[in-house]
C-alpha cells in the first residue's frame, strides 16, 4: 500500500524541480504533521519557505479521500520569529525536518535558527520576558471577555486565555507545546511540566466542564490568577545602578504641585479631587517604580472618602521616600528658599 505522504511529497519537490527551480529555499517536515492517532506516523510536509514572491504561489490546500491537506509557505522573517518564540507554532522549527533544500547556505540557515531557538529556551532573561508577554495576552483577551454574553464567544476565549497560559508555562520550564499535541493536550502536557501553577490543572478542568457564560468567566480568571501567582517567583528586582537618578529629581521638581494638589483637596475635604489627582499620580508612580527599581508606592491604598487625611499622611511618605532615594543617589535638587534666591542663582 502506498504511503500518501511520502507519494506527496515526491509530487511536490519535482513540481519545485520542474516548476519552481531556484525560488523555493525549503520544504519542511514533521512526524504525524495535521494528523490525528490513527492516522500513519510517517512524515509529512507542514509548510515551505519561499525564496522569491513567485515562490508563494506553489500553496496548495486539498482533500485526498477524508484528509485535508494544507501546504502553506512561511517567510524566513517568520521563522525568525519562531525562533524568538513570537507565536505559539514554535514546533513548526524545533521538531521539523528538510525535505528539500535549494542550496546548502539554506540549510545551514534553518540549522541556526533552530539552534538559536534552543539557546533562547535556556536564556533565563529571554524565557522570563516571553512569558510574561503570554501572560499579557491572556489578560488583554480576558479584559474583552468578561462583557460577552455569548456562551460560544466567551467560551473561544477561555481556551485561547489557557493556550497563552500554558504557552507561558512551557517556556518558563525552557521548553514549548510539543505540535498538535501542546493545543489538543494542554492537561497531559502541563502534568509533565517540572514546575507549574499549583491549580492550573484542575481549574481548566473544570472550564472543560463548565457550561455557562459566569463560571468560564470566573474560572477563566482563577486560571489567570493562578498564574501569575506562579510567576512571582521568577520577577527579577530591578536595580537603582541602572537608572538615571538625575531624571528622578527632575520628575520630583515637575511632579511636586501634583503632591501640593492633592494635600490641598484632602485639608479641605474635595473627595472627588482628592481621588482624581490621586488617579492621575499613581500611573506616574507605577511606571517610576518599574523604571527605578523603587519599592511600589501605592498611594490610592490610603484613599478613603470619609478620611482623606489618611491620604495626606500618604503623599508625605511618599514623598519622603522619594526625596531618600534622591539623596541616597548623591543628586541635590534645584530648590530654592523664594524667588530672590533663585534670581541670585540663575544670574
Amino acid at each position: 500500500m502506498k504511503s500518501v505522504d511520502k507519494e506527496l511529497t515526491k509530487w511536490f519537490i519535482n513540481k519545485i524541480e520542474n516548476e519552481y527551480k531556484g525560488e523555493i529555499s525549503l520544504v519542511l517536515g514533521r512526524k504525524g504533521a495535521c494528523k490525528i492517532p490513527t492516522d500513519s506516523n510517517d512524515v509529512a510536509i507542514d509548510y515551505f519557505i519561499p525564496a522569491c514572491d513567485h515562490g508563494f504561489t506553489l500553496a496548495r490546500t486539498f482533500i485526498i479521500g477524508d484528509k485535508g491537506y494544507d501546504f502553506f509557505p512561511m517567510t524566513w522573517e517568520r521563522v525568525e520569529g519562531l525562533a524568538s518564540l513570537n507565536e505559539n507554532l514554535t514546533f513548526c522549527l524545533a521538531d521539523s525536518e528538510i525535505l528539500y533544500s535549494r542550496s546548502e547556505a539554506d540549510t545551514e540557515r534553518f540549522k541556526l535558527l533552530q539552534k538559536t531557538l534552543m539557546d533562547n529556551l535556556k536564556d533565563s532573561d529571554f524565557i522570563r520576558k516571553k512569558s510574561l508577554e503570554k501572560i499579557s495576552m491572556a489578560m488583554e483577551i480576558y479584559k474583552n471577555m468578561i462583557f460577552e454574553t455569548s456562551l460560544c464567544n466567551v467560551r473561544k476565549a477561555a481556551g485561547a486565555i489557557a493556550q497563552y497560559l500554558h504557552e507561558a508555562v512551557t517556556i518558563i520550564n525552557g521548553t514549548y507545546p510539543k505540535g498538535d499535541y501542546g493545543y489538543a493536550k494542554i492537561i497531559k502536557q502541563m502534568k509533565e511540566m517540572k514546575n507549574k501553577p499549583a491549580k492550573f490543572t484542575s481549574v481548566y478542568e473544570r472550564i472543560l466542564g463548565a457550561d455557562d457564560v459566569k463560571s468560564i468567566v470566573e474560572l477563566s480568571f482563577e486560571l489567570i490568577s493562578d498564574t501569575r501567582e506562579f510567576f512571582k517567583q521568577y520577577i527579577v528586582e530591578k536595580k537603582y545602578k541602572t537608572y538615571n537618578f538625575k531624571e528622578l529629581a527632575g520628575w520630583y521638581e515637575e511632579t511636586k504641585y501634583t503632591f501640593r494638589r492633592i494635600k490641598y483637596a484632602c485639608e479641605n475635604n474635595e473627595c472627588e479631587a482628592a481621588f482624581s489627582w490621586s488617579c492621575y499620580i499613581q500611573i506616574e508612580l507605577d511606571i517610576l517604580s518599574d523604571e527605578s527599581g523603587m519599592e511600589k508606592m501605592n498611594l490610592l491604598d490610603n484613599y478613603c472618602k470619609d478620611n482623606l487625611r489618611k491620604l495626606s499622611d500618604s503623599v508625605d511618605t511618599i514623598e519622603k521616600y522619594i526625596l531618600s532615594v534622591i539623596t541616597e543617589n548623591n543628586v541635590v535638587l534645584r530648590k530654592y528658599k523664594d524667588i530672590d534666591e533663585f534670581l541670585k542663582c540663575s544670574k
